[in-house]
């Protein structure tokens, strides 16, 4: 079924408002969707590649408080520094001395020290002396201060006190390439995902002069290691790929760095640490100095050198810039609209959807895997944002699910308010909560049902003489209450044939064919009581009154769509629908207003009181059927037939076995007692007739119509 243009433009409406809604949104940083974002992006870098780890970055952890028992006293008065570390945290500076003498001397390339020497302590020339003769080498920290509310909000600048770093002539302490900021900052959701290398004066308010360039302690570590091209250009925060959740860089013991047992042991004298670029700071929990990752939680020394290697191997990922992004969720809404065109099962759309969001995912996270700037074999690709344009796709595409199914419930309720015009109210419920049903009706089926034929009496002969307004209006009262039985007694309503009614139980849905029967059985008696009532109307106004006949019958016919390319109707065919007919058109012949064709008669016997009326061949048909009329409800024992109808039904018993004396005998025994009664008169003169001429031997008592 094709959609209305109107509906084209709705539909395209919908798309673009649930597009401009979820830009709106990522315009303004909706925080769930910013959290949807991160968590995708981050289970990209949880599940894809890392940047492999640089074997020549190793990580010093100052791991414990205190090493009071860890060394021997004669190991502790042959080494200083050992005695040092002993003492609680924070230790003399000499310890910071010591260990950047060792590392320098065994050949170290880069020392970083990941702490701010902030006020003067004990050691202080020393440390400042190992600074000042490993200057090409060595970096320690300063820090910014940050409001409690704001990360991004610097209040100040903490810096080495002036006992530790000495500036060249002419510079600030800012401005010597030992010092570098120690300070990391998490995104709006605390985790730390992008890397500062370098601040001007002007974006730090008025901590600085606006000219003045602060490099971070990664910055200035890539440079000591010879390796300054690294650094990315610019003053923008860069997306960096980690190397390993927390542990992936294995701290070394300080301790064991500076004993002499172990250093000769587990580092060959110093050889271990040859040309590598060593950091050293706080790794033990006490020190509260670590970070929400998208690995996990790691210590801050470890955040240090994720973003040296990453620099190291050009691991620098590229985002898409807020016009790419709003192009990316334009371009989703398109699809999400085209998806509501090509697609209109629901499930089979839902599906598409669910597989498009998910294959979106799975290329994000390729290009996630690959997407880099500063390594040459990098592949230029970028980051894509998965959440928004998967949102734009779902809502558009379950806004528009709502609107069809919005449209499917008016559609039904249109049907149903049509089908209701034609079959009973539980009929069209069977017939929309299961169309198979229907569909597989039309193409043409055999069932069993149970037809109803209704007929005016005489109406040619009223429609000469009738006023033609009222008799419409007559009419169509008579239609008006004839149908709502039918309904009310689960059938449909196949057609009007001028002033007759023709319905029909079992053609669509059935619960079994007595069922049926009986409820075709209950619409004919409710239609004999109803014409009473309507009758008496009728006289009250002065109008004619209008007699009926019905004819019931069951039997298999073929179920089908039947008509033209300009009308079809679905209908039944076959001889039980004419025998029913035919049977309606009997009950002029017999003076009744209800006859039932045998098959009916066998379905109801249990529940009604039948009478047999005949055994009829009627016209165009050769094989005899047994009519029967309904006297009442109640069958079998439960109901004492009243002697005249007794008398009756066992003198045409006696009629049919040929025994035409005894059988006249009997139904003048009935007319006494009942002398209204058409059929024991119809009866008594033929058996009269056939003593005064015998039948031959040919005579099987069937009365054969002669016309319809």
């Amino acid at each position: 079924m094709n959609r209305p243009a109107r509906h084209f433009w709705i539909i395209l409406g919908i798309c673009a408002l649930c597009t401009g809604a979820v830009l709106a949104l990522w315009q303004v940083g909706f925080a769930p969707m910013v959290a949807a974002e991160n968590y995708l992006q981050d289970l990209n870098a949880r599940l894809g590649r890392k940047t492999p780890p640089d074997e020549r970055l190793v990580l010093i952890g100052v791991d414990r408080p205190s090493y009071a028992d860890y060394f021997s006293e004669a190991e502790m008065r042959a080494t200083p520094a050992l005695r040092a570390i002993a003492e609680p945290y924070p230790w003399s500076r000499d310890v910071w001395a010591a260990l950047i003498t060792k590392l320098a001397e065994a050949g170290a390339k880069a020392i970083v020290i990941d702490l701010v020497f902030a006020s003067p302590k004990e050691g202080d020339a020393a440390l400042a002396a190992a600074l000042d003769k490993y200057r090409d080498r060595v970096v320690i920290g300063c820090a910014f201060d940050m409001t409690e509310t704001d990360r991004r909000k610097f209040t100040n600048l903490t810096l080495p006190s002036p006992s530790v770093i000495v500036p060249g002539a002419g510079q600030s302490v800012v401005e010597d390439d030992r010092v570098g900021y120690v300070t990391i900052w998490p995104d709006d959701d605390g985790s730390l995902r992008r890397a500062h290398f370098r601040h001007r004066g002007d974006q730090l308010g008025d901590i600085l002069p606006p000219s003045t360039v602060l490099e971070s302690l990664d910055a200035r570590a890539l440079r000591k290691f010879g390796r300054p091209e690294l650094i990315p250009a610019g003053f923008a925060e860069r997306r960096f790929r980690y190397t390993a959740p927390a542990g992936g860089y294995k701290p070394l013991l300080i301790g064991d760095v500076l004993l002499p047992k172990t250093w000769e042991q587990n580092y060959a004298n110093g050889a271990f640490f040859k040309d590598k670029l060593v950091l050293i700071g706080p790794t033990a929990s006490l020190f509260q100095d670590k970070h929400a990752t998208p690995l996990g939680e790691m210590p801050g020394p470890e955040i240090h050198l994720n973003i040296i290697n990453a620099a190291l191997h050009g691991e620098f990922l590229r985002e898409t810039s807020p016009r790419v992004t709003r192009l990316v969720i334009a371009f989703a809404g398109m699809l999400a609209a085209a998806l509501c065109f090509i697609f209109r099962e629901p499930v089979k759309r839902l599906l598409v959807v669910i597989a498009l969001g998910a294959g979106w995912w799975f290329l994000a996270k390729y290009l996630f895997e690959h997407a880099g700037i500063f390594a040459p074999t990098a592949v230029p690709l970028l980051i894509l944002p998965v959440a928004a344009p998967v949102l734009v796709l779902f809502i558009g595409s379950v806004v528009v699910l709502s609107f069809d199914f919005l449209l499917e419930r008016r559609d039904k309720a249109r049907v149903r308010r049509t089908l209701e015009r034609y079959v009973s109210k539980n009929v069209v419920k069977e017939l929309l909560d299961n169309p198979q049903t229907y569909f597989n009706s039309l193409t043409g089926v055999r069932k069993p049902v149970t037809i109803l034929f209704s007929d005016v009496r005489g109406f040619t002969t009223l429609t000469e003489s009738a006023d033609s307004a009222q008799l419409v209006a007559q009419l169509n009262e008579y239609f008006e209450e004839m149908v709502r039985l039918v309904f009310a007694h689960s059938g449909s309503l196949d057609k009007f044939i001028g002033d007759a009614v023709m319905a029909v139980w079992g053609n669509i849905v059935s619960e079994s064919p007595a069922t049926d029967a009986r409820h075709a059985v209950a619409t004919a008696l409710a239609m004999r009581k109803s014409l009473e009532q309507l009758n008496a109307g009728w006289r009250a106004r002065g109008w004619q009154e209008l007699p009926i006949g019905i004819g019931l019958n069951q039997g298999e016919v073929i179920v089908g769509n039947l008509g033209s390319a300009e009308k079809m109707e679905l209908t039944v065919i076959g001889d039980a629908v004419n025998l029913a007919s035919r049977l309606e058109g009997l009950t002029k012949e017999y003076h009744l207003d209800l006859l039932l064709g045998e098959n009916v008669a066998k379905l109801v016997s249990d529940q009604y009181l039948l009478r047999l009326v005949d055994c009829v061949q009627v016209k165009g048909k050769t094989r005899p059927v047994d009519v029967f009329t309904v006297m009442g409800e109640g069958a079998g024992q439960t109901v004492s037939l009243p002697l005249w109808l007794a008398r009756y039904e066992e003198g045409v018993r006696r009629y049919r076995q040929r025994e035409f004396a005894a059988a006249a005998r009997l139904f003048e025994q009935s007319l006494s007692r009942q002398p209204e009664d058409h059929l024991s008169a119809m009866y008594l003169a033929r058996c009269r007739a056939l003593i005064e001429n015998p039948p031959g031997d040919d005579w099987n008592g069937v009365f054969v119509m002669t016309k319809k």
